[in-house]
């Protein structure tokens, strides 16, 4: 059950060495114990043309997991908190989650950090839009432990992206 959870979220939508999946646009330090990244792609026809969805996932034997989402828009996000909110709201639905805190993150590009749970499991995770991507930053976890760890925290602050065109940090 717990495999099939983690890879529904993934579908839906990532020692302490720094790690970048392979040809990743981003560099983070897993929390140790992670086994490496796989990498999922999957295109999906829109109005305006396609979006590629990346994700990589990381998960660790605790039943926790790190998914990275890469989403590739058909041209340049005109109004990053609509796509912000939007997708807040369509992984809440998905998941059947509740929203604890949500706030935005100071820095160049459109950031929001924020904390939700559901029945089957605690979130904490990060939007933040460049150019014509939406990049999701997202721990599952399965206690507030596990959640509020030093290692999740200190694995959010290593997030980097590496695009060219990323210049400014989430």
């Amino acid at each position: 059950m717990r495999k099939r959870f983690i890879t529904i979220i993934a579908v839906a939508f990532i020692g302490s060495a720094v790690a970048q999946a392979q040809s990743a646009p981003f560099t983070i330090s897993l929390p140790a114990g992670y086994a490496e990244f796989t990498k999922q792609v999957q295109t999906t026809k829109a109005a305006e043309g396609e979006i590629e969805t990346t994700n990589w996932i990381a998960k660790a034997p605790t039943g926790e997991a790190v998914i990275v989402t890469s989403s590739r828009m058909p041209g340049k996000i005109l109004d990053p908190q609509k796509m912000i909110d939007s997708t807040r709201a369509s992984l809440l639905g998905t998941l059947k989650a509740t929203l604890e805190s949500e706030e935005p993150r100071p820095g160049e590009l459109p950031s929001t950090r924020m904390l939700f749970r559901s029945d089957a499991a605690l979130f904490r995770a990060r939007f933040t839009v460049s150019d014509d991507r939406l990049y999701q930053l997202l721990y599952v976890g399965r206690s507030e432990a596990q959640r509020s760890a030093p290692a999740v925290a200190a694995m959010f602050d290593s997030f980097r992206l590496t695009e060219t065109g990323a210049a400014a940090q989430p």
